[in-house]
Protein backbone atom coordinates (compact mmCIF):
# COMPACT_ATOMS: atom_id res chain seq x y z
CA UNK A 1 0.00 0.00 0.00
CA UNK A 2 2.57 3.15 -1.32
CA UNK A 3 -0.21 5.94 -2.41
CA UNK A 4 -0.12 8.76 -0.74
CA UNK A 5 -2.75 10.69 1.20
CA UNK A 6 -2.90 14.39 0.58
CA UNK A 7 -4.48 16.91 2.46
CA UNK A 8 -4.70 20.47 2.55
CA UNK A 9 -6.62 23.55 3.83
CA UNK A 10 -8.80 24.91 1.17
CA UNK A 11 -9.41 28.32 2.94
CA UNK A 12 -7.35 29.39 5.93
CA UNK A 13 -10.23 28.98 8.61
CA UNK A 14 -11.86 26.10 7.07
CA UNK A 15 -11.50 22.12 7.10
CA UNK A 16 -8.59 19.91 5.78
CA UNK A 17 -9.79 17.80 2.49
CA UNK A 18 -8.10 14.14 1.89
CA UNK A 19 -8.23 14.54 -1.25
CA UNK A 20 -8.90 10.72 -2.45
CA UNK A 21 -8.53 11.29 -6.08
CA UNK A 22 -4.61 12.26 -5.77
CA UNK A 23 -3.89 8.55 -4.69
CA UNK A 24 -1.61 6.75 -7.16
CA UNK A 25 -5.22 4.77 -7.76
CA UNK A 26 -7.26 7.54 -8.64
CA UNK A 27 -9.22 6.53 -5.53
CA UNK A 28 -9.60 5.78 -1.87
CA UNK A 29 -11.29 2.67 -2.58
CA UNK A 30 -8.52 1.49 -4.70
CA UNK A 31 -6.77 1.24 -1.22
CA UNK A 32 -10.21 -0.77 0.13
CA UNK A 33 -10.56 -3.30 -2.80
CA UNK A 34 -7.04 -3.89 -4.18
CA UNK A 35 -6.42 -6.56 -0.98
CA UNK A 36 -10.05 -7.29 -1.11
CA UNK A 37 -9.83 -8.72 -4.88
CA UNK A 38 -5.91 -10.33 -4.18
CA UNK A 39 -7.61 -13.62 -3.42
CA UNK A 40 -10.37 -13.39 -6.10
CA UNK A 41 -10.04 -17.03 -8.51
CA UNK A 42 -8.39 -16.57 -11.54
CA UNK A 43 -10.80 -17.82 -13.71
CA UNK A 44 -13.71 -15.12 -13.01
CA UNK A 45 -15.22 -13.20 -16.00
CA UNK A 46 -14.91 -9.99 -14.60
CA UNK A 47 -16.49 -7.43 -12.12
CA UNK A 48 -20.03 -6.92 -11.16
CA UNK A 49 -21.44 -4.20 -8.27
CA UNK A 50 -23.82 -2.10 -7.15
CA UNK A 51 -21.87 1.17 -7.67
CA UNK A 52 -22.67 4.63 -9.04
CA UNK A 53 -19.16 6.35 -8.10
CA UNK A 54 -15.86 5.50 -6.58
CA UNK A 55 -16.05 1.36 -5.95
CA UNK A 56 -17.16 1.28 -9.82
CA UNK A 57 -14.13 3.14 -10.77
CA UNK A 58 -11.73 0.81 -8.45
CA UNK A 59 -13.12 -2.41 -10.17
CA UNK A 60 -12.61 -0.75 -13.11
CA UNK A 61 -9.24 0.10 -12.76
CA UNK A 62 -8.38 -3.29 -11.10
CA UNK A 63 -10.29 -5.13 -13.78
CA UNK A 64 -8.70 -3.60 -16.57
CA UNK A 65 -4.84 -4.61 -14.60
CA UNK A 66 -6.27 -7.97 -14.50
CA UNK A 67 -7.87 -8.06 -17.83
CA UNK A 68 -11.26 -8.39 -17.06
CA UNK A 69 -14.66 -6.40 -17.51
CA UNK A 70 -16.34 -4.79 -15.15
CA UNK A 71 -20.25 -3.79 -14.76
CA UNK A 72 -21.52 -1.41 -12.69
CA UNK A 73 -25.34 -1.27 -11.46
CA UNK A 74 -26.30 1.89 -10.47
CA UNK A 75 -29.02 4.29 -10.78
CA UNK A 76 -29.39 7.16 -13.58
CA UNK A 77 -27.47 9.50 -11.31
CA UNK A 78 -24.76 7.76 -10.92
CA UNK A 79 -24.81 6.19 -14.45
CA UNK A 80 -24.48 9.23 -15.51
CA UNK A 81 -21.67 9.94 -12.82
CA UNK A 82 -19.54 7.76 -13.90
CA UNK A 83 -19.74 8.58 -17.51
CA UNK A 84 -18.56 12.01 -16.55
CA UNK A 85 -15.62 10.33 -14.50
CA UNK A 86 -14.50 8.17 -17.08
CA UNK A 87 -15.98 4.76 -16.74
CA UNK A 88 -14.67 2.20 -19.19
CA UNK A 89 -16.85 -0.64 -18.27
CA UNK A 90 -20.65 -1.09 -18.37
CA UNK A 91 -23.21 0.23 -16.57
CA UNK A 92 -26.90 -1.18 -16.19
CA UNK A 93 -29.28 0.75 -14.80
CA UNK A 94 -31.56 -0.17 -12.48
CA UNK A 95 -34.24 1.84 -9.75
CA UNK A 96 -33.27 0.26 -6.14
CA UNK A 97 -30.97 -1.71 -4.77
CA UNK A 98 -33.35 -4.86 -4.72
CA UNK A 99 -33.33 -4.73 -8.44
CA UNK A 100 -29.72 -4.58 -8.15
CA UNK A 101 -28.68 -7.16 -6.18
CA UNK A 102 -30.85 -9.90 -8.40
CA UNK A 103 -29.13 -7.96 -11.22
CA UNK A 104 -25.63 -8.70 -9.54
CA UNK A 105 -27.17 -12.10 -8.55
CA UNK A 106 -27.66 -13.42 -12.37
CA UNK A 107 -24.16 -12.11 -12.84
CA UNK A 108 -22.28 -14.38 -9.85
CA UNK A 109 -24.39 -17.63 -11.21
CA UNK A 110 -22.44 -17.25 -14.51
CA UNK A 111 -19.08 -16.51 -13.38
CA UNK A 112 -18.95 -12.89 -12.75
CA UNK A 113 -17.05 -11.78 -9.12
CA UNK A 114 -19.36 -9.82 -6.71
CA UNK A 115 -17.77 -7.79 -3.74
CA UNK A 116 -20.98 -7.72 -2.47
CA UNK A 117 -20.36 -4.11 -0.48
CA UNK A 118 -23.67 -3.78 1.19
CA UNK A 119 -23.15 -6.68 3.04
CA UNK A 120 -19.11 -7.65 2.96
CA UNK A 121 -18.29 -6.87 6.13
CA UNK A 122 -14.71 -7.62 5.97
CA UNK A 123 -14.43 -4.17 3.82
CA UNK A 124 -14.13 -2.49 6.93
CA UNK A 125 -11.34 -4.18 8.12
CA UNK A 126 -9.77 -3.44 4.16
CA UNK A 127 -10.52 0.51 5.61
CA UNK A 128 -8.63 0.04 9.05
CA UNK A 129 -6.06 -1.03 7.16
CA UNK A 130 -5.02 2.43 5.41
CA UNK A 131 -7.23 4.12 8.13
CA UNK A 132 -4.51 3.69 10.83
CA UNK A 133 -1.93 5.21 7.87
CA UNK A 134 -3.98 8.20 7.82
CA UNK A 135 -4.00 8.21 11.42
CA UNK A 136 -0.78 8.54 11.65
CA UNK A 137 -0.61 11.42 9.33
CA UNK A 138 -3.03 13.37 10.77
CA UNK A 139 -1.33 13.07 14.06
CA UNK A 140 1.96 14.50 12.66
CA UNK A 141 1.08 17.31 10.12
CA UNK A 142 -2.62 18.02 11.43
CA UNK A 143 -2.80 17.86 14.99
CA UNK A 144 -5.95 20.01 15.13
CA UNK A 145 -7.96 17.78 13.62
CA UNK A 146 -10.65 16.47 16.02
CA UNK A 147 -13.21 15.25 13.70
CA UNK A 148 -13.71 13.32 10.42
CA UNK A 149 -16.64 13.23 8.13
CA UNK A 150 -17.13 11.33 5.30
CA UNK A 151 -20.24 10.52 2.85
CA UNK A 152 -22.09 7.46 3.26
CA UNK A 153 -22.47 4.72 0.61
CA UNK A 154 -22.15 1.27 2.41
CA UNK A 155 -21.06 2.46 5.65
CA UNK A 156 -17.79 0.71 5.30
CA UNK A 157 -15.19 3.70 5.23
CA UNK A 158 -17.26 5.20 8.04
CA UNK A 159 -17.03 1.79 9.98
CA UNK A 160 -13.21 1.35 9.32
CA UNK A 161 -12.39 5.21 10.14
CA UNK A 162 -14.63 5.29 13.00
CA UNK A 163 -12.45 2.17 14.22
CA UNK A 164 -9.35 3.54 14.00
CA UNK A 165 -9.97 7.11 14.85
CA UNK A 166 -12.59 6.76 17.54
CA UNK A 167 -10.28 4.90 20.47
CA UNK A 168 -7.92 7.94 19.60
CA UNK A 169 -10.10 10.57 20.35
CA UNK A 170 -11.66 11.43 17.06
CA UNK A 171 -15.11 11.83 16.03
CA UNK A 172 -16.15 10.09 12.92
CA UNK A 173 -19.41 11.20 11.22
CA UNK A 174 -20.93 9.63 7.93
CA UNK A 175 -23.03 12.28 5.92
CA UNK A 176 -26.04 10.31 3.85
CA UNK A 177 -28.23 11.58 0.93
CA UNK A 178 -31.35 13.38 1.88
CA UNK A 179 -34.54 11.54 0.45
CA UNK A 180 -35.09 12.62 -3.33
CA UNK A 181 -31.68 14.26 -3.25
CA UNK A 182 -29.99 11.41 -4.79
CA UNK A 183 -25.57 11.72 -4.20
CA UNK A 184 -23.65 9.74 -6.37
CA UNK A 185 -22.53 7.14 -4.25
CA UNK A 186 -24.21 7.36 -1.34
CA UNK A 187 -27.71 5.97 -0.11
CA UNK A 188 -30.17 7.14 2.71
CA UNK A 189 -29.65 4.59 5.20
CA UNK A 190 -32.98 4.92 6.40
CA UNK A 191 -34.70 4.28 2.67
CA UNK A 192 -31.83 2.33 1.54
CA UNK A 193 -30.54 -0.86 3.56
CA UNK A 194 -30.91 -4.17 3.70
CA UNK A 195 -31.85 -4.86 7.07
CA UNK A 196 -30.54 -7.62 9.51
CA UNK A 197 -27.85 -8.16 6.08
CA UNK A 198 -26.60 -4.70 5.98
CA UNK A 199 -23.00 -3.96 6.52
CA UNK A 200 -23.83 -1.38 8.52
CA UNK A 201 -26.34 -2.37 10.69
CA UNK A 202 -23.90 -3.26 13.62
CA UNK A 203 -22.33 0.40 13.44
CA UNK A 204 -25.83 2.06 13.36
CA UNK A 205 -25.82 3.08 17.14
CA UNK A 206 -22.51 4.55 17.55
CA UNK A 207 -21.86 6.11 14.40
CA UNK A 208 -23.93 8.95 14.10
CA UNK A 209 -25.14 9.96 10.28
CA UNK A 210 -26.30 13.14 8.92
CA UNK A 211 -28.04 14.11 6.18
CA UNK A 212 -26.58 16.36 3.25
CA UNK A 213 -28.19 19.45 2.56
CA UNK A 214 -29.27 19.85 -1.68
CA UNK A 215 -26.61 20.60 -4.04
CA UNK A 216 -26.47 22.82 -6.93
CA UNK A 217 -23.98 21.02 -9.27
CA UNK A 218 -24.43 17.44 -9.65
CA UNK A 219 -21.02 17.23 -10.80
CA UNK A 220 -19.70 18.42 -7.58
CA UNK A 221 -22.77 17.17 -5.13
CA UNK A 222 -20.69 14.96 -3.08
CA UNK A 223 -17.55 17.42 -2.03
CA UNK A 224 -19.88 20.09 -2.12
CA UNK A 225 -22.42 18.80 0.42
CA UNK A 226 -19.21 17.61 2.92
CA UNK A 227 -17.28 20.99 2.52
CA UNK A 228 -20.84 23.03 3.66
CA UNK A 229 -21.31 20.17 6.20
CA UNK A 230 -17.99 20.98 7.53
CA UNK A 231 -18.25 24.79 7.49
CA UNK A 232 -21.73 24.78 9.60
CA UNK A 233 -19.00 22.93 12.80
CA UNK A 234 -18.78 25.35 15.21
CA UNK A 235 -14.61 24.60 14.47
CA UNK A 236 -14.96 24.04 11.04
CA UNK A 237 -10.42 24.12 10.90
CA UNK A 238 -10.83 21.55 13.50
CA UNK A 239 -12.89 18.91 10.56
CA UNK A 240 -11.02 17.10 8.01
CA UNK A 241 -13.30 16.04 5.13
CA UNK A 242 -12.84 12.82 3.36
CA UNK A 243 -14.15 12.99 -0.45
CA UNK A 244 -13.17 9.46 -1.67
CA UNK A 245 -12.15 10.28 -5.76
CA UNK A 246 -11.97 14.42 -5.13
CA UNK A 247 -9.37 16.39 -6.62
CA UNK A 248 -8.68 20.07 -6.42
CA UNK A 249 -9.37 22.37 -8.98
CA UNK A 250 -6.19 23.32 -11.72
CA UNK A 251 -5.72 26.45 -10.18
CA UNK A 252 -3.85 24.71 -6.78
CA UNK A 253 -4.63 22.13 -4.11
CA UNK A 254 -5.19 25.22 -2.01
CA UNK A 255 -8.54 26.19 -3.10
CA UNK A 256 -11.76 25.06 -4.05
Amino acid sequence: MDALFTLTRPDENGPVVLWGGLCESGSLKYLTYERCLATVPGDVRGFVEISGSSTALALDLIGRRKGLPTVAVADASGRDHLMRRGFRGEVRTITSIEEGRELCLQYERTGWYWPRQFTNASLVAYVERWGARLLREVRASWPGIRHLVCGFGTGATVAGLHRVFAPAGYSVVGLQAGENEPVPGWRNYALQNLGDQDLFRRYQEEIPIATAAGAENPGERALGSLLRHADAHPNPQQVLVISHDGRPPPSGPGSV
